[in-house]
């Protein structure tokens, strides 16, 4: 999966780690207090959008997704390009490659287990 990308007026995001997901669905139950963890996963994507593009800028998750996104080169300060520079390094996505084979066979596993959270 890739990282937040902007285009000209759009800002789309995939989630590359387990945590990522479990990271904002535990914003959102602490954001909007009566949301169970199937409704989270069955959510529509613009609501989904919606909801995660009201993320402050305090939140720790926010951090993470702007890591991934923020081209340290561009900013002035030494210092803070530094510190985007360790914060990109630590909350970047791998880059993984799957054959079309093992994706089908995750896809059958999810499919087989309701796509509900394992562990």
């Amino acid at each position: 999966m890739g990282a937040k990308k902007k285009s000209s007026s759009r800002t789309i995001i995939c989630l590359a780690y387990p945590n990522d997901l479990d990271n904002i669905y535990a914003f959102f139950c602490a954001r909007y207090k009566d949301i169970s963890f199937e409704d989270f996963l069955n959510m529509g994507l613009t609501e989904f959008n919606r909801k995660l593009n009201s993320i402050p800028k305090d939140e720790p998750l926010f951090e993470i997704i702007q890591s991934r996104v923020i081209n340290p080169a561009k900013i002035k300060s030494k210092e803070e390009r530094k510190r985007w520079r360790e914060l990109k390094r630590l909350n970047r996505i791998p880059q993984l490659y799957l054959s079309t084979k093992e994706i089908d066979e995750i896809l059958k596993e999810g499919m087989s287990n309701g796509f509900k959270k394992t562990k």
